[in-house]
């Protein structure tokens, strides 16, 4: 999981996107490659917007970078018309 959003409106169940284990290649604004440094690599898909339970959170892998961050967030606006 991708926390996207935790903030004061999103404290208790956090905004995610899911992340597959496995390259599902590149298309932007849906599926984003996630660097191998991070998890092992794999793929951030955006279309699969949760909420999720910090209880049932694993390791943490770290940040992805400010650019990957901001296509992120472009996507996301992308998707929901933001």
């Amino acid at each position: 999981m991708l926390v996207v959003s935790a903030n004061v409106y999103s404290e208790v169940y956090p905004v995610v996107v899911l992340i597959h284990d496995r390259a599902d290649g590149d298309v932007p604004g849906i599926l984003l490659p996630l660097p191998a440094d991070l998890a092992g690599g794999g793929t951030i898909d955006l279309s699969r917007i949760r909420f999720g339970d910090p209880a049932a959170f694993g390791h943490r892998h770290g940040r992805i970078s400010a650019t990957l961050a901001s296509q992120v967030d472009r996507g996301l606006r992308r998707l929901l018309a933001l």
